[in-house]
């Protein structure tokens, strides 16, 4: 039996950004980001910016080691 009443933790959140959340907890998260506008909109922040450090530095970081 599935509790939906589990709080949303900040590490979620994050998990969920780098899509790291387990599939089972995910649409929960979902759900609760819907409801909380604001901190879904922090968290789209947090999804802009991860892309953009990618986009920077991915390449950087496959290069071999000297």
């Amino acid at each position: 039996m599935k509790d939906r009443n589990i709080p949303i933790t900040e590490d979620e959140l994050h998990a969920y950004v780098d899509g790291e959340l387990p599939a089972e907890r995910r649409a929960d998260v979902e759900a609760w980001l819907t409801a909380h506008p604001e901190e879904a909109e922090r968290v789209q922040s947090w999804r802009a910016m991860a892309e953009m450090l990618h986009a920077r530095y991915d390449a950087v970081a496959q290069e071999p080691v000297p």
